[in-house]
């Protein structure tokens, strides 16, 4: 299951950031549980959700709010860590005003509910795809073995996009098979890390426009990132399942530090040929 809501918003008096604003929507998105009695641990691993920045109706990270403009942030929620339907109930309230003393003025709301689905089932046990595909970067830092990682590396996209379908389908009734056979008892086990594992040998990135970033996240923390588009071709045997691992980036984002806003994706497929 997937729940993302899209909030729309304007505000009264302006704001600025002097650091990324993925903080304000953090902070925002925390109130908010609190108000139904859902505290996030500040130092915890795993948050119940994922986050956008702020971005105006351009789809540009923005620094400043201004009154008379509208601007936009989503929120992606893990429904078997965090009670979704109150969480959906209290998102959908028509202001937030922050401990803080700022408001957002809130235009509309965007629900998307959505099912998990593989569509590699018996009659396709067969099909081969090459993928061509491309991804939108915003602000995304990836990590391996504790070094900063910021180029679009396709290791890194589908190692998190893997762990995230993992996660989301923790403790779910979701089937995804292969000839009949469900995957979401081996998911853990090395079939799904060989099925990644051969993603990544079987991707090329064909092009790239990055830029490095270096994001201020206070208290004298700076992140290393980078933004721009990446285009790749992927060879599968399981293209649904790899259509899949693209839907769940697009949904939860990718990479380090989610919770913040850094990590949102867009990810389209140009193209698909099978082979039999």
């Amino acid at each position: 299951m997937i729940v993302s809501l899209i909030i729309y918003f304007s505000i009264e008096h302006p704001i600025r950031f002097r650091t990324w604003n993925g903080r304000f929507v953090n902070r925002v998105i925390n109130e908010t549980l609190e108000s139904i009695n859902v505290k996030v641990q500040h130092g915890a691993r795993e948050k119940p959700f994922t986050s956008t920045p702020i971005l105006d109706l351009k789809n540009a990270v923005v620094n400043v709010l201004s009154p008379g403009n509208h601007y936009w942030f989503r929120v992606s929620l893990f429904c078997n860590e965090v009670d979704c339907p109150g969480a959906i109930e209290a998102f959908t309230s028509p202001m937030f005003q922050l401990s803080t003393g700022e408001v957002l003025n809130i235009i509309k709301i965007n629900l998307n509910n959505s099912e998990l689905i593989s569509k590699d089932h018996g009659e396709n046990e067969d099909i081969r795809a090459v993928i061509h595909w491309r991804v939108r970067f915003w602000p995304t830092s990836f990590i391996f073995r504790s070094q900063y990682v910021t180029w679009p590396s396709p290791a890194r996209f589908f190692s998190s996009a893997a762990l995230t379908l993992v996660r989301v389908l923790r403790g779910s009734n979701a089937l995804i098979s292969k000839g009949g056979e469900p995957l979401i008892g081996i998911i853990n086990d090395a079939d799904f890390k060989g099925f990644v594992k051969d993603l990544v040998f079987n991707t090329e990135v064909l092009s790239m426009r990055v830029r490095r970033l270096m994001i201020n996240l206070g208290r004298g923390r700076r992140l290393p990132a980078f933004n721009g588009v990446a285009e790749y071709v992927t060879y599968t045997d399981r293209p649904g399942l790899f259509r899949l691992l693209l839907d769940v980036a697009n949904a939860y984002g990718v990479g380090k530090n989610r919770a913040l806003g850094l990590g949102y994706v867009n990810v389209d497929v140009l193209g698909q040929h099978l082979l039999r």
